[in-house]
């Protein structure tokens, strides 16, 4: 582009544009074969992306219920099991059961994903697939 810019071009240019080599189709217009492809690629990817959530949220709960876990046997094995002991544990477990709460919420793409497979199963019906 600095050649461009500076006007210092002599002769033909020709420029190759490949940017129109992926053409998209609006669900609308695929044909049913097309639609089931469609509807089991993104099937797939939704698996993959709540797998992944899942993953992390195991990691993160597996460590707090180790902590918990060190941290009652602690108390216990100094004698110092008292309420204030036991209320902050439950607390604990009550914010564990919030994020989980939170982490089966879908995110955006997550959502986006549900909208085109809701699509798809709507078209396949109007047109007595399913």
């Amino acid at each position: 582009m600095r050649d461009f810019s500076s006007g210092d071009i002599n002769g033909d240019v020709t420029i190759n544009d490949h940017s129109n080599q992926t053409n998209y189709k609006l669900l609308i217009h695929c044909d049913n074969e097309e639609l089931l492809a469609e509807e089991m690629h993104r099937i797939k990817v939704l698996r993959k992306e709540r797998r992944r959530k899942s993953k992390v949220m195991f990691k993160i709960l597996s460590g707090c219920g180790l902590l918990l876990l060190f941290a009652g046997g602690w108390y216990l094995l100094k004698g110092q099991l008292d309420m204030v002991s036991a209320l902050s544990g439950l607390g604990g477990v009550i914010l564990t059961f919030a994020t989980l709460s939170g982490a089966d919420t879908p995110n955006a793409f997550e959502k986006r994903q549900i909208d085109a497979l809701d699509e798809i199963n709507t078209l396949l019906r109007e047109r007595d697939v399913r």
